[in-house]
């Protein structure tokens, strides 16, 4: 990510002994997103998984997350 809001997040979450989890992106560049939760509603055989969401801005302050290209 092109901000620091990661690293000040994490550093304040620290005093309570939690972190931001991240997601790693191979790419062309490798970067690093705060993970959005998700969970799978109806669960058994044949069911759609519950799919991941990766921001493409900042959460904390709407920086794009990275330039295009």
């Amino acid at each position: 990510m092109k901000c620091e809001c990661i690293k000040a997040v994490n550093e304040k979450l620290a005093a309570r002994n939690t972190r931001l989890a991240l997601t790693i992106t191979l790419t062309q560049q490798l970067d690093d997103f705060p993970t959005i939760a998700t969970e799978q509603i109806d669960k058994g055989r044949g069911k759609l998984k519950a799919v991941s969401m990766i921001p493409t801005f900042c959460p904390f302050c709407g920086v794009k997350c990275r330039e295009e290209g």
